[in-house]
């Protein structure tokens, strides 16, 4: 009899039998922004504190740049803030899609008699990878970026990095000091982080 009741309700009254719906279950959240943080290329940087992991699965890399590659590493009193947040694809690795990048930047130099130049206006702009991109490749040991006009370009190297502001269409990134044969094309040089910014990793290392 109960069986047939239960029937007869299913028939009639299909919502008396129906299911309880079911609490919507929340997505997880990304995990590539931890392990893309703390990729290979990154690791220099993360340990000095430049690299940021976001809840949203991207990453921002913060650093302060005043050395030149033309002036052989030395400080100079120009810097240039840059921040770049990088995007990666959807399907949950450490492929780069594209990187935000804002830049600033500030003279500090104390000149007699001359007043303190106010800080230039921040530029941003979209930079794309060129060739080999996925940070989580422990044998990526060079990351290239580009706008889409190819007038700026950001290289990162484990150890050191360069922001080029000013660049020629096909012109080379130099990351080392020139070779000093003729011909050598001028353009172009990068500002960089300076040995100072390094140096308790230096002391660290030499122990």
């Amino acid at each position: 009899m109960t069986r047939r009741l239960a029937v007869l309700l299913s028939l009639c009254c299909p919502n008396a039998m129906a299911e309880e719906p079911k609490k919507p279950v929340s997505p997880p959240k990304p995990k590539a922004a931890v392990s893309c943080a703390s990729a290979p290329l990154f690791q220099r940087y993360a340990r000095l504190g430049m690299v940021e992991a976001l809840p949203d699965g991207q990453v921002r890399l913060s650093v302060v740049l005043d050395a030149h590659a033309a002036d052989c590493g030395a400080g100079d009193c120009y810097r240039t803030t840059v921040k770049a947040l990088f995007r990666f694809s959807g399907d949950g690795g450490c492929r780069v899609q594209d990187v935000d990048v804002w830049s600033q930047e500030e003279n500090h130099c104390n000149l007699k008699d001359q007043p303190q130049e106010p800080p230039t206006e921040p530029h941003q702009a979209v930079f794309f990878p060129k060739g080999a991109a996925n940070l989580s490749d422990p044998k990526l040991t060079k990351l290239t970026l580009r706008t889409r006009k190819a007038d700026r370009a950001f290289v990162i190297l484990p150890e050191n990095l360069f922001y080029f502001d000013v660049v020629k269409a096909g012109a080379p990134l130099h990351t080392t000091l020139p070779s000093g044969e003729e011909g050598e094309p001028e353009c172009c040089w990068g500002a960089s982080i300076a040995s100072s910014h390094f140096l308790p990793l230096y002391e660290e290392d030499a122990k």
